[in-house]
């Protein structure tokens, strides 16, 4: 404000100063320096600093009322048979049910009809949606199953309902047996009985030609 201020008032005079030199000149002359009043009053106001533009407020940076969680666990139990547990360091979710639920690591424990574990999954960080039915898990993502597979990936989204697991990266699995494999995109059972990589896929089997004559399953 001070600057603006400042550059009405050098204005105002430089006007005035015009206005008393200009009784003693000719028409000529008052159209020249008319016209020269003209041409810097443009420059001036050209050169001058433009004033940043007023923010305008934005739905989209409105934080909703949430809460936070430290050292939090989850249960579900289904029939009175404890199905999973969610243990993480970090838990913040909306107060209104209708956000997702942030977790930060992920730690769950996925156990079997006889309430026993089954499946341990490890994350940097996930999320789930409010009726907890999908889970998306990034960073660092390693599964081991009951059956001793290990799986390794960036990310994966697990269909709590559905039982499948799926995702649209590089993913490795490593069997009991030693044979590993990897392929970019996956689809598989949430045990990992089954699976089917999309893309580029590859895979080292220990002891192939042994195998191969014994009959032995591959995987």
């Amino acid at each position: 404000m001070e600057i603006y201020s400042l550059r009405q008032q050098n204005q105002f005079s430089y006007k005035c100063k015009i206005k008393h030199t200009a009784r003693n000149l000719k028409p000529a002359s008052m159209a020249f320096i008319s016209a020269l009043c003209i041409i810097n009053s443009a420059l001036f106001l050209s050169c001058g600093p433009q004033r940043d533009a007023i923010p305008v407020g934005s739905e989209d940076v409105i934080m909703a009322p949430h809460q936070e969680f430290g050292d939090a666990s989850l249960f579900f139990y289904e029939g009175g048979v404890r199905r999973w547990w969610l243990d993480a360091d970090y838990m913040s979710r909306p107060l209104a049910d209708t956000g997702k639920l942030i977790v930060v690591p992920v730690r769950i424990m996925i156990y079997d009809s006889l309430g026993k574990p089954a499946t341990r999954i490890l994350a940097d960080s996930g999320c789930t949606d409010s009726r907890m039915e999908k889970f998306d898990l990034w960073g660092s993502v390693f599964i081991r199953t009951e059956e001793g597979m290990v799986v390794k990936s960036e990310q994966l989204r697990w269909y709590k309902e559905e039982r499948k697991v799926t995702s649209n990266t590089y993913v490795q699995i490593e069997t009991p047996k030693g044979d590993l494999l990897r392929g970019k995109g996956l689809d598989a059972t949430d045990n990992f009985s089954r699976f089917t990589f999309k893309a580029d896929v590859r895979g080292k089997f220990p002891d192939f030609r042994r195998r191969m004559e014994e009959n032995d399953e591959l995987f």
